[in-house]
């Protein structure tokens, strides 16, 4: 059995992870984060599967296997250093992370073996995989990246988006490309190089990615969606799955999928 902490119980990925956790024959599921504010009870009567429940993240990773991790930055941070120490894996798909915040991961993962990816899902991986193959070969093609989210998404661009504009950027063999943020006064007519990424946040869109490249004669557009967080959720549980064995080091989903 596969013991799993779990934090950000509270949220959409939380609740997510924790559903098909505990429909899982091989999961055992230790205990769960929560705020220091909130009352333990409260919160368990509202989640989908039983739980037990701290504020405590040295509590949290006591007895684990590893820890699945959907919440804040500053959670994340904390969390990390508890893995760490605990000598236990680290599962992270929480974005918006700083500089500084990315190098305490860093710095976990020089003891633990820890996976992180902004978009936890097979197809993302996948497209990590493909997109290379497809600017490789079309090297003078324009390219932009347009995300669709729910209107409550905290960080734009997603941290999927900055992702897959990194692995474009790498797959390029000239200098490296600039970014450029939606297309207003100043930033309309394209210049040579540039990848274009554009948020868009409107209703309930669990996430959507679509890769436009193009010329003055014909286009592709590679679209990756999601129809239900369960696909990330399963992708996070599999890699935890995965994850356990391995050495120190980061990981990216692509490492363990493909």
């Amino acid at each position: 059995m596969l013991r799993l902490a779990l934090t950000g119980v509270t949220g959409r990925m939380g609740r997510a992870v924790l559903e098909l956790a505990a429909s899982a024959p091989d999961i055992q599921l230790v205990r769960g984060l929560i705020r220091p504010a909130r009352d333990p009870h409260e919160v368990a009567a509202q989640l989908p599967a039983p739980l037990a429940l701290t504020s405590r993240v040295a509590e949290l990773v006591q007895g684990a296997d590893v820890v699945v991790d959907f919440s804040h930055p500053a959670v994340t941070v904390a969390v990390a250093e508890a893995a760490a120490h605990a000598g236990i894996p680290l599962v992270s798909g929480t974005t918006g992370l700083s500089e500084h915040d990315q190098a305490v991961i860093l710095r976990a993962a020089q003891h633990v073996p820890v996976v992180q990816a902004a978009n936890f899902s097979l197809g993302i991986a996948l497209l990590h995989w493909l997109l290379p193959e497809l600017v490789a070969r079309l090297p003078t093609w324009d390219v932009e990246l347009i995300e669709r989210h729910h209107r409550h998404k905290r960080d734009a661009p997603s941290g999927t988006a900055l992702a897959l504009a990194r692995t474009l950027l790498a797959a390029r063999e000239s200098a490296p490309s600039p970014l450029v943020y939606g297309r207003g006064p100043g930033t309309a007519p394209r210049q040579p190089g540039e990848v274009g990424i554009h948020a868009v946040r409107a209703g309930g869109e669990v996430g959507r990615h679509t890769v436009l490249l193009a010329t003055d004669d014909e286009a592709i557009e590679v679209t990756h969606w999601v129809q239900s967080r369960r696909a990330y959720a399963q992708g996070a549980l599999e890699a935890a799955r995965r994850l356990i064995g391995r050495p120190p080091g980061l990981y990216s989903l692509q490492d363990l999928v493909t």
